[in-house]
């Protein structure tokens, strides 16, 4: 790799680490997710950008407890 390509791969890699940690916070402010939150927690965590995603889109809690 050279550094334009390593230079470009830096914000992405902030972005998808700044999302993981919101989603799990959020996880931890709503008292939890849909259905099993250590499973939500564990696709959030291992997931990627697409964990958080999909964490947002089926998993997220409406109300706040």
């Amino acid at each position: 790799m050279d550094n334009s390509t390593i230079a470009a791969l830096i914000p992405l890699i902030i972005i998808q680490i700044g999302l993981q940690i919101y989603t799990l916070y959020d996880i931890y402010k709503r008292g939890g997710a849909k259905g099993n939150t250590a499973v939500w927690v564990v696709i959030v965590a291992l997931g990627q950008l697409l964990g958080p995603i999909l964490y947002f889109v089926f998993g997220r809690k409406e109300e706040i407890e």
